[in-house]
């Protein structure tokens, strides 16, 4: 952003339930262990809304303590900085629904309100959905992230925020209080539930309604030329490492470029609307496709097409490189979703290809009818492919025993994608660990 600073189920359910003695059998064995699972960093009852008024509370509670600790630096010295965010969630009950919150610290006196300010020495002004993403990223010890979210939010929207003013005259002690700030919040901060609003503001509605009645959309322009690139870069580079020369898998536990791209908000936005705000990544993974590859024939995505109407499955595919009429697009039967059975005999005749620029994302519905043309030109196509499913939809990858360095560094939307947040595969042989979903 425009400043370096920003922006049910309970533990003692079981309580210490993975302390207990080793479980034996009915004849005093001992029973193998199981898994050890990774814990939520953050339990549910600390998760927050961004600038809601619990948010602001916590801000507050993280500010005071340091201020207090710096009162004598901070003596007849006054600074304020204010950030405003248009169209904010209603029900989140801000004025018109524009949420702002403000931070002055007057001779030594901490103050963190909601409100606009008039007379910050710094104000930020953007729209709420569009700077969620890099307002609640993780990134005070990843300053190459924070200036790759900022970079992907300004391709996406253009100018999606402006500043006036500057901290560069407030106190030292005042700086140094609001170290950590911005991560502490982030790390508890929640998507925007109102999944509706947050499409809208985003500009996603015309793309759901491409998914209800084709089954499929494209999203162009979905990340910037540097990203795709940096994202090629490390492909190649997973791909070399597996010694097998085609594919890489795992993609979200693999580094920091795989998780934001997991979170892009643009997909998990289409992705929460069609399967739910809890849903999991299903599969992560990228590879190449030579010349003369018939890769997949036209099918539907387990466990379609035997639900119905329910929408289980959604597939993306990320084109590093452009789709074009030879280079062994994805096959699409536009409608098919709506029909609830495999792929019919003549299905191929029905086809299309799916072309669009590199650095677009197309996204369908699990039910379609897809597959992919054979590649005719010289050289390798390169793809990145990440599926969501329903939370209770068995994933290909497993991500409940992925590294926790790797949900501390990220919100929580990362430890829900993962699957954490669930009480599948929490079970112990005493019963459920709910310790782990708190």
């Amino acid at each position: 952003m425009g400043t370096q600073h920003w922006c049910t189920l309970t533990a003692d359910v079981i309580e210490g339930a993975e302390m207990e003695a080793p479980m034996k059998d009915g004849r005093g064995s001992s029973l193998p262990p199981l898994p050890t699972r990774t814990r939520a960093p953050v339990r549910h009852a600390e998760r927050l809304e961004f600038l809601s008024n619990d948010w602001i509370d916590v801000l507050r509670d993280y500010l005071a303590p340091r201020v207090a600790e710096r009162g004598d630096a901070l003596r007849g010295k006054r600074a304020a900085l204010c950030e405003i965010f248009t169209d904010a969630p209603p029900h989140l009950g801000h004025p018109d629904n524009v949420a702002a919150f403000h931070i002055v610290v007057d001779d030594g006196e901490l103050t963190v309100a909601r409100g606009r300010l008039d007379d910050a020495d710094y104000r930020m002004q953007a729209d709420y959905n569009q700077a969620h993403h890099v307002a609640t990223a993780v990134f005070e010890d990843q300053p190459e992230r924070q200036a790759r979210l900022v970079n992907e939010a300004m391709n996406r929207h253009g100018a999606f925020f402006k500043t006036e003013g500057a901290l560069d005259s407030a106190p030292a002690a005042l700086l140094e209080a609001m170290v950590g700030m911005h991560d502490h919040l982030a790390k508890r901060t929640v998507t925007n539930p109102d999944t509706a609003q947050r499409i809208d503001r985003l500009g996603m509605r015309r793309h759901v309604e491409d998914l209800e009645e084709r089954g499929y959309t494209v999203l162009e322009n979905a990340i910037s030329d540097a990203l795709r690139e940096a994202l090629e870069e490390d492909l190649r580079r997973l791909i070399e490492e597996t010694g097998r020369g085609r594919v890489a898998s795992m993609l979200l536990a693999r580094g920091p470029l795989w998780e934001e791209l997991a979170m892009h908000p643009w997909i998990h936005s289409l992705a929460q609307h069609m399967l739910g705000a809890d849903c999991n990544m299903g599969q992560s993974l990228g590879f190449f496709k030579r010349k003369g590859e018939d890769t997949h024939r036209l099918h539907n995505d387990p466990p379609h097409p035997l639900t119905g109407d329910l929408c289980c499955n959604v597939t993306t595919i990320w084109a590093l490189g452009d789709f074009t009429e030879t280079s062994g697009s994805t096959l699409v039967v536009p409608g098919s979703h709506k029909w609830h059975r495999p792929p019919d005999p003549d299905a191929m005749a029905r086809a299309e290809k799916i072309l669009m620029p590199r650095g677009s994302v197309a996204l369908w519905h699990g039910s379609l009818w897809h597959g992919s043309a054979i590649r005719e030109d010289h050289g390798e196509r390169l793809t990145i492919h990440n599926t969501y499913l329903r939370n209770w939809v068995r994933t290909f990858d497993s991500y409940l025993e992925i590294d926790p360095a790797i949900l501390e560094r990220n919100p929580p939307t990362l430890t829900t994608l993962c699957g954490i947040d669930d009480l599948y595969g929490k079970n112990t042989y005493a019963g459920p660990d709910f310790s782990r979903v708190a």
